[in-house]
């Protein structure tokens, strides 16, 4: 399998970085997670404007243009993929450290890009629903890396970990003031008097691609939505919810805490937005 690593198209067992570099000793970087459809990414333009919005909150400079990077996810598809849906991921770290303990840098940052064919989440997530538990870690929703993918994904390694050992698929987060801000990789939405509800981008959240398009889908169908600030028992007495992410797209949530929501999973609701956001990839994607 073939990487871009710098501008240059490198086997994977050659493209090494060195053992003093930022992204290892501090998890000093950005990344972003793409899906692409028979070759194309969905709303590549918007996932490469967050990367570089990431960029500017960590003074990270001399990241390739869009155009190079375009570029290289095309000629890595053709390498590892040919034909069906493939998974990228584009990383930014820190580069070469130098002493220097601040964001301030004197060495250039490493970009790596990696292509590989999609794998896809188990079918049986989409057909019975996850079970998710309320992590006992929080989201910081201070914090300015809070709204930002950064690298380090420690407390969502744990959390999921945890959930994992408790005999749940994954995780929710709470913030510190206690309202409800995300899943671990992804976004949290729920349905609850007929409106379909997600944390507001203050609570903590990294403001998803997928949680964007879902939000744009509602207002097309004439969903009422809301985002605002909620609590666990607001949660548990939905009448449907899902989580939303780049890869996995729309997955719907069967029980949070062992409580049950609502009378069937997947829920009407997420199933109608699930079937728009399948047309609406096809159609910007013209499939």
């Amino acid at each position: 399998m073939k990487v871009y690593l710098n501008g240059t198209l490198v086997e994977e067992d050659d493209a090494l970085l060195p053992v003093q570099e930022r992204g290892v000793l501090f998890g000093d970087g950005v990344f972003e997670t793409i899906r692409a459809y028979q070759g194309r990414p969905f709303r590549l333009e918007r996932h490469l404007a967050r990367l570089r919005e990431g960029c500017q909150v960590l003074r990270l400079t001399g990241i390739p243009g869009d155009a190079e990077l375009e570029e290289a996810l095309a000629s890595l598809y053709r390498e590892n993929v040919g034909s069906g849906d493939a998974y990228v991921r584009i990383t930014v770290t820190g580069g070469l450290f130098d002493g220097t303990r601040t964001l301030a840098r004197s060495q250039p940052p490493n970009v790596f890009v990696v292509v590989t064919p999609f794998e896809g989440y188990p079918q049986e997530f989409y057909q019975r629903g996850l079970r998710v538990a309320i992590s006992a870690a929080r989201r910081n929703e201070s914090s300015p890396l809070s709204r930002i993918k950064t690298t380090n994904y420690l407390d969502a390694l744990f959390a999921r970990q945890e959930a994992r050992e408790r005999g749940y698929d994954d995780a929710v987060f709470l913030n510190t003031a206690g309202f409800l801000a995300e899943g671990t990789t992804s976004n949290l939405f729920f349905v609850r008097r007929d409106r379909v509800c997600t944390p507001r981008v203050d609570c903590g959240i990294l403001p998803g691609i997928t949680r964007e398009a879902v939000l744009e889908l509602c207002a097309k169908l004439a969903m009422p939505t809301e985002e605002g600030f909620y609590t666990v028992d607001e949660l548990l007495s939905a009448s449907e919810a899902f989580l939303t992410m780049s890869t996995g797209e729309i997955v719907p949530v069967a029980e949070v805490d062992d409580r049950s929501l609502g009378p069937s999973c997947p829920g009407p609701v997420t199933r109608r937005l699930t079937d728009a956001y399948h047309e609406l990839v096809s159609e910007e994607l013209s499939l």
